[in-house]
């Protein structure tokens, strides 16, 4: 897929600008970090940069699809993520392509089981029916994946404790 094609479909995450520097997550077979600055481009896919994952970045900022990050941040990543818990409806949004993402192509678990816990925390300070839902479908693709996993029995055992607590 090409960089027109990544932001279309929605794999960009986020895009931050800090100072002169753009920084970026897109999602395709894994997620992929990428940071733009003028005419040089990094990116944690094979090709290392100059690819459809910078272009995507690109043409996000391009249409208005990035976060200002207030001085310079080495790492895009920490001020993306700030930006998006001060609009929980958006980081929601976020997460759950996050974790759509890593049921996909996250082979450990591992990545899957962090984001469940992300989406806890979230749940907690909004425990709305219809997020719930989302989540325990997911978990239940999780479950299915990782059956014999410590961490599944604990994660079913915390989602649990949110559905009380969200009834009670």
């Amino acid at each position: 897929m090409d960089g027109e094609g990544l932001y279309y479909s929605g794999r960009v995450l986020w895009v931050v600008k800090s100072g002169d520097r753009l920084y970026g997550k897109v999602l395709e077979d894994y997620p992929y970090y990428v940071e733009v600055d003028g005419d040089s481009s990094f990116c944690t896919c094979p090709r290392g940069g100059n690819c459809e994952h910078v272009r995507a970045v690109e043409i996000a900022y391009e249409r208005g699809f990035y976060f200002d990050c207030p001085g310079e941040e080495p790492f895009g990543e920490g001020c993306a993520y700030s930006m998006l818990n001060s609009v929980p409806e958006l980081r929601w949004k976020v997460l759950l392509r996050e974790l759509e993402h890593a049921l996909e192509t996250d082979e450990s678990g591992s990545d899957a089981a962090k984001l469940f816990y992300e989406a806890f925390k979230l749940l907690e300070k909004d425990p709305e029916g219809r997020k719930l839902k989302r989540i325990e479908v997911l978990l239940d693709e999780y479950s299915a994946l990782f059956p014999d996993y410590a961490v599944t029995e604990r994660l079913k055992s915390e989602f649990q404790r949110l559905r009380i607590r969200s009834v009670g």
